[in-house]
């Protein structure tokens, strides 16, 4: 079987749980791919070809971080296949391909409780649509879930204020405690059924900006800058990085450390260490 028919199979399965712009990343390095090597077979995916097709890449003058995005596409598209039974060994098994670092927006606390006020004092001014996506919105600010998450999430994986459930893109279990701001959100009697009413992603990130306007916060606003939020504000409050991480449901701490990068008071606080010197 075709290499690129499977992944974009997969791809058609999944993107409906996926930002657009995602999508877009993985449609275009399938391309790629494609490009390079159009007869590519599924048992052809191997360490030889992982390596010879970095070295296209690098002779095409793909920049550093391109090359890394794409071959974790790659990597990405292995796994399932690998788990299928289309290939028989892990391609990236002894190849190390690094991690991009790409700058990451959040809401400050400040505005993250200017937002949750706004919202709670004047969301008769909004749509229904646009209420019922604020507020999920929000709930994932003060918890961390993702929107494929919030789109799942049932109440009966709420029991006393405590979420714990089953992460659609790593299948992991999270648990998280539902601050008292989140509680605010959820529905007034949780009945069985799904908690919020979340529309498709591209949909819900034109209702947020606009009712972000509405609530007067004129920045670019997305989905996903919902879950920076929830990790920066974590940290800014003090929250250790590895309780932090494991609320985020990160299977490894490096991934949480990239949020410390953009908080300049968890180093401030860290640096005042020193005056234990004397």
């Amino acid at each position: 079987m075709l290499f690129c028919d499977v992944a974009q199979n997969y791809l058609e399965q999944d993107k409906e749980n996926l930002a657009p712009l995602t999508v877009r990343t993985y449609y275009w390095n399938l391309k790629k791919i494609r490009d390079y090597d159009p007869t590519l077979d599924c048992s052809d995916v191997n360490e030889q070809m992982v390596r010879n097709y970095r070295r296209h890449l690098q002779q095409k003058g793909n920049k550093p971080n391109t090359i890394i995005k794409a071959l974790s596409v790659l990597r990405n598209f292995s796994k399932r296949m690998l788990i299928d039974g289309l290939i028989t060994e892990n391609p990236f098994s002894r190849i190390r391909i690094g991690q991009v670092y790409t700058p990451r927006s959040y809401l400050t606390t400040s505005e993250l409780k200017k937002l949750y006020l706004n919202f709670q004092d004047r969301r008769r001014f909004l749509t229904e649509t646009e209420q019922d996506v604020m507020r999920a919105f929000l709930f994932s600010c003060f918890t961390g879930l993702r929107y494929s998450d919030l789109r799942t999430l049932n109440s009966s994986e709420i029991f006393d204020y405590k979420i714990r459930k089953q992460m659609h893109k790593t299948g992991d279990p999270v648990y998280v405690p539902i601050p008292l701001q989140a509680r605010l959100l959820l529905p007034e009697n949780l009945k069985s059924g799904p908690v919020f009413r979340i529309v498709e992603n591209s949909h819900f990130n034109r209702t947020l900006r606009s009712a972000a306007k509405k609530l007067g916060y004129y920045k670019h606003i997305h989905c996903h800058l919902a879950r920076h939020t929830f990790a920066t504000t974590c940290i800014t409050l003090g929250i250790p990085l590895p309780a932090t991480s494991k609320l985020l449901g990160h299977r490894k701490l490096e991934t949480t450390l990239i949020y410390a990068k953009f908080v300049d008071t968890f180093l401030d606080k860290e640096m005042k260490k020193f005056k234990k010197l004397g």
